[in-house]
């Protein structure tokens, strides 16, 4: 996990934790972070992940529709592997670009910043209140564990296909365009592992809302 973790944003900066040095930082923020603008976002992302896994098993189900011409081979996986690390190399960089864009210039901020940082964040749209509970916390463990077996599961899920002779060597049907929007999935684990870890996210925040959020001077 990162050792520096996105909380917030307030009054033109963004705000972080160091949890390895125990202090709250800030930098200016990327003009592409709005909360404000973004309030939304976060259902609107479960609506569009929703959609895209039912689209994929509508299409899937109808896959022997030829939509495309030509058979899976060992180039067309090249092809996809190369697509999916193109489509997570992009949305991993992007995020980074917009939540960490000044983070080297980061300078000490205030618990009056953190608490605004905290009060601004998005995550909070998902619930009815702005109070970490423990069934947050598991909230966050299920989604987390939920997107790394996914990931882990569409190559076993993958093998075993083609080891019944569905996949190399078969007509290409309309499955490609939800088999081509895989790079995402392993974005998000990406994103709720390392860019934007909630489970650390509501750690640290649940122990500044417990006022045992202990901070360190400077060194």
């Amino acid at each position: 996990m990162k050792k520096i973790i996105y909380i917030g944003e307030t009054a033109g900066y963004t705000v972080y934790f160091d949890r390895k040095r125990k202090q709250i930082l800030k930098s200016k923020k990327s003009q592409w972070l709005s909360n404000k603008k973004t309030r939304n976002n976060s259902k609107v992302i479960i609506l569009i992940l929703i959609a895209i896994i039912l689209g994929g098993s509508v299409l899937t189900f109808f896959g022997k529709d030829q939509f495309f011409t030509g058979e899976y081979t060992i180039g067309m996986l090249f092809f996809l592997i190369l697509f999916w690390i193109f489509e997570f190399s992009f949305l991993a960089t992007l995020t980074h670009r917009i939540l960490y864009k000044d983070i080297k210039n980061a300078e000490k901020a205030t618990k009056k910043e953190f608490r605004n940082a905290v009060q601004n964040n998005n995550i909070w749209n998902i619930f009815n209140n702005k109070k970490v509970t423990i069934t947050k916390k598991i909230f966050a463990w299920i989604l987390t564990l939920l997107f790394l077996s996914m990931t882990m599961g569409f190559f076993f899920i993958l093998f075993k296909i083609n080891e019944q002779g569905s996949f190399l060597g078969s007509p290409i049907g309309s499955e490609l365009i939800p088999l081509s929007l895989f790079g995402i999935l392993p974005y998000i684990a990406f994103y709720l592992v390392w860019q934007n870890n909630l489970i650390g996210w509501f750690n640290v925040v649940g122990s500044y809302q417990k006022r045992k959020l202990e901070e360190r001077k400077n060194e």
